[in-house]
């Protein structure tokens, strides 16, 4: 099922501890970007039999057990890179 990166942000708060953490949404976006997309894996499961061995639930831990050994390497520059998108002129 499609999920938004709101619920995404939201499910990977919780995972690594910080569910008081909520997602900014300043409902800007570069031009150019895709507004809307989602994968659709169903024509692999038909002509292949693919079928995902690892649930979003479990990569989603996964990617948060990378994320905290990060922590110490790790900056937040969203800041950085909106005003320099902005400076451009490349956000609506």
């Amino acid at each position: 099922a499609p999920r938004t990166i709101a619920e995404i942000a939201r499910k990977m708060a919780e995972v690594v501890g910080k569910p008081q953490l909520t997602p900014e949404i300043p409902g800007k976006y570069r031009m150019g970007d895709v507004r809307h997309c989602f994968a659709d894996i169903e024509l692999a499961r038909r002509v292949i039999g693919y079928e995902p061995l690892i649930r979003f639930d479990e990569g989603l831990a996964e990617l948060a057990g990378w994320l905290v050994s990060q922590a110490d390497t790790a900056r937040d520059r969203v800041a950085d890179a909106r005003a320099e998108l902005e400076a451009r002129g490349l956000t609506l």
